[in-house]
């Protein structure tokens, strides 16, 4: 894979300081949820219809090319994945300033039926053959000349990572096959009100959640589950009986920004609790403050991202912990038709002791982790090659993955696509096991 790397870069030559605009394609408005509305600006009418229906109809398919079996048996060279998934999205224009989004998807994957229903477990099946849900789903409406209220369903990105998450913890992931999609693919919206005030370059938000969802993780028969049982997970189960509280402070101004964020939530991963032994998994609640803020120069986009976590518990301890997340990255855009973004974030835990970096919460004092993506089009912008590589430790002693994605736009609608996702073996769970997990990917998108 370096040498791919290595030719992606050799075969761009340098372009104007100026791209940097073109590809931002209006660096003040990134960040969805946190556009600063310009001053007296007259209303402009809508470039859409009111009522407006898009959607896609997608073929993923993963064919495993190395000898190994899940802990429970299940054989998982060859083909492990044909999913066919429909996704429909209607946006609508409604009186009183008003805007409502719905959003769905259902898939069905036809590889169980190819492989042999019979030799997958139940979990695998209920998780990876059929599913369905209601994606973002929300209304919003304005309030005044400088108030928005949104209600529904949402997804809120905060944060300025591509691959790395410090800040961006108000969103569950879908990871139930890590690796093989970017970040912004993965994120499950979930019920909130959220209202935005803006004023001048700022712009203030608060969210209320009553809805608590956390990540959707491999199950037991998965070739990512490396364990023959599955402990039963603590969760909230009321609507709205644990809320979720956050708020930020967004500033935009020319070539830079910056952003203050506190929340009181709850960790998406959950830790071994009872016993001992364990006898079942737990999430705590986590406050954090954090910051993050980019800066453009030349060809050159900078980022931070720092957050302190109070909260954190270990099982076989006690004592609550304390953790501080520093992430800084660049991205580069002076190269024709290529991006390159190295990002890296370095957790440091306090109060660390031996008992935790012991089993079963391997947790170090500092860990590392690091994103090398580099991406390139060709043919006037036909063909898109992506090259992603995350190292979990500065050598990689955790772990890492590397994933090539080449997709060619046959026509505006229509995109097809092979790739590459490989696993790398690291010293503590789960990378451990996942060394054998390598697949080759491939990918028929039609939207409409």
């Amino acid at each position: 894979m370096g040498v791919l790397a290595c030719g992606l870069l050799a075969s761009a030559v340098r372009a104007d300081d100026d791209d940097l605009d073109d590809v931002l394609g209006g660096f003040e408005h990134e960040e969805p949820g946190f556009e600063v509305a310009p001053e007296n600006a007259e209303p402009e009418p809508p470039e859409h219809e009111l009522v407006d229906v898009s959607g896609s109809i997608e073929l993923t398919g993963s064919v495993n090319f190395r000898s190994h079996s899940s802990d429970t048996g299940t054989d998982y060279q060859g083909l492990q994945r044909l999913r066919f998934r429909q996704g429909l999205q209607l946006d609508a224009d409604l009186p009183w300033s008003t805007h409502l989004r719905l959003e769905g998807w259902a898939f069905y994957d036809a590889a169980y039926a190819i492989q042999g229903r019979d030799q997958y477990t139940s979990q695998v099946l209920r998780d990876y053959e059929l599913d369905a849900d209601v994606g973002e789903a929300w209304l919003r409406s304005e309030i005044g000349p400088e108030v928005d209220v949104t209600v529904g369903r949402q997804i809120v990105v905060w944060g300025r990572s591509e691959s790395l998450r410090v800040l961006d913890v108000l969103n569950p992931l879908d990871q139930r096959e890590p690796g093989r999609a970017d970040l912004e693919y993965l994120r499950l919206p979930v019920t909130m009100l959220r209202v935005e005030g803006y004023a001048g370059h700022w712009s203030a938000t608060g969210m209320a959640i009553p809805e608590v969802r956390f990540d959707e993780l491999p199950v037991v028969g998965s070739d990512f589950y490396p364990d023959v049982v599955q402990l039963p997970e603590q969760k909230p189960r009321q609507f709205g009986s644990t809320p979720e509280f956050a708020a930020a402070l967004n500033g935009i101004f020319p070539g830079w920004d910056v952003s203050f964020n506190g929340a009181w939530f709850w960790n998406d991963e959950p830790r071994l609790s009872g016993g001992p032994p364990a006898t079942s998994l737990k999430h705590d609640r986590l406050w954090l403050l954090g910051s993050s803020g980019n800066y453009t120069t030349g060809g050159w986009l900078l980022k931070y991202e720092t957050a302190v976590l109070q909260g954190l518990r270990f099982f076989g301890e006690s004592d609550e912990k304390t953790r501080f997340d520093l992430l800084l990255g660049a991205e580069y855009y002076g190269l024709t038709d290529t991006t390159i973004v190295v990002e890296g974030v370095n957790r440091h835990l306090f109060d660390h002791d031996a008992e935790i970096r012991r089993a079963p919460n391997y947790t170090r004092t500092d860990s590392q982790e690091i994103a090398l993506r580099i991406s390139r089009n060709f043919f006037h912008d036909t063909l898109h090659a992506t090259l992603v590589g995350i190292l979990l430790g500065w050598d990689a002693r955790d772990g890492s993955l590397v994933r090539f994605d080449l997709d060619y736009d046959v026509r505006d609608a229509l995109v097809v696509g092979v790739g590459v996702l490989l696993y790398q073996t690291g010293d503590v769970p789960p990378f451990d096991a996942w060394a054998d997990n390598d697949r080759a990917l491939f990918r028929v998108k039609w939207s409409f």
